[in-house]
């Protein structure tokens, strides 16, 4: 009886040793994976930071995306500037008239080359496109980028360079995943459309996310919705951040608030103040500025970590740096999780 009783607590002591490392195996397993959620409103740079990261950590591009590229950043430019041209605002001289008629003519942006080059060039087509947000002329932030170097990109021969790419415009629809491993991590970075109507598909993403990328165009500050061209873009996303960050799928998640496109708000925050959008804004300077929206989002945040960068997301180097302090504060983080649950 004696050694039957013994044998059976053998048994357990065994069973709960096997159960004891399959849950070690278990939680090494998680702790080399990191799930992140890149979150924002429309073009406020989740895209172009993907790519970074694909740049960055995937050997950049292959040649199959890079062609891909190619018809999108010649569409980008045909479509900017026959957006541009056609509103009413745009005062176009007469000696020019032809140019802008064979534009809107124009299939592929080497039928019309010579003619954008042409506009580009006068004196009053870049008065308009410096007034754009005042005179409500709907463009891609990129496509002055485009305008410049019209004659390489509308080529036949055309080979986009990462520069190129980064600026390419097109709507996330759907998602969009990138894979990559640092330092025995297996990262896996989401992307999903930031629209109106592409936020329905966000909650099937919430499970088991390590951390939360959220964009902000802090340039916007100034513009209107696509999607019904009355609410300010940043209320937008103030809003929408708050909302996100309450959200119960997610309280257990860090949160990485980017206030992006700092590099175009430093440049016209002297010429259009934040004070003129935002009446209890007092901020005289770029640095005022820049913290009044850092607060305004912080008083907004209900999760339990939250970091916060100035971010250019067209800039390698910048985004190489951020994403490296990311990285060790979010493998951080789940090493403490992982080490509550034992």
């Amino acid at each position: 009886m004696r050694c039957f009783t013994k044998h059976k607590q053998q048994s357990k002591a065994y069973k709960s040793q096997v159960i004891q490392e399959e849950l070690k195996l278990v939680r090494k397993e998680l702790e080399s994976q990191v799930k992140i959620l890149l979150l924002g409103t429309g073009d406020a740079g989740k895209s172009t930071f993907l790519k970074q990261l694909k740049w960055i950590h995937n050997d950049g591009f292959s040649n199959k995306e890079i062609n891909r590229f190619r018809e999108i950043l010649q569409d980008n430019l045909l479509t900017s500037i026959q957006q541009f041209i056609i509103n009413d605002h745009v005062n176009i001289p007469k000696h020019m008239l032809r140019h802008k008629r064979i534009i809107l003519k124009a299939i592929t942006p080497y039928d019309c080359v010579d003619s954008i080059i042409s506009l580009w060039a006068e004196p009053t087509i870049k008065r308009a496109f410096e007034n754009r947000i005042l005179l409500n002329i709907l463009v891609p932030s990129t496509a002055e980028y485009f305008f410049t170097h019209a004659a390489r990109i509308a080529d036949h021969n055309f080979l986009p360079t990462p520069e190129d790419i980064f600026r390419a415009k097109i709507k996330t629809t759907g998602i969009t995943e990138c894979k990559f491993w640092i330092d025995d991590v297996n990262i896996s970075v989401i992307d999903v459309g930031g629209q109106r109507s592409e936020r329905r598909k966000w909650i099937h993403l919430f499970d088991d996310v390590t951390s939360i990328i959220y964009l902000v165009a802090i340039d916007e500050y100034d513009m209107k919705l696509e999607e019904d061209n009355e609410t300010n873009r940043l209320e937008e996303s103030l809003r929408l951040f708050s909302e996100m960050s309450s959200s119960v799928h997610l309280r257990k998640a860090s949160w990485i608030l980017f206030l992006n496109k700092n590099d175009i708000f430093q440049d016209k925050i002297e010429k259009y103040p934040l004070s003129h959008y935002f009446k209890d804004c007092k901020a005289k300077n770029y640095e005022q500025s820049f913290e009044y929206i850092k607060t305004k989002f912080v008083s907004k945040f209900q999760g339990s970590h939250l970091y916060v960068y100035a971010t250019c997301a067209l800039d390698s180097i910048n985004c190489k740096r951020v994403f490296s302090v990311i990285k060790n504060t979010i493998l951080t983080l789940t090493l403490e999780d992982s080490e509550l649950l034992m």
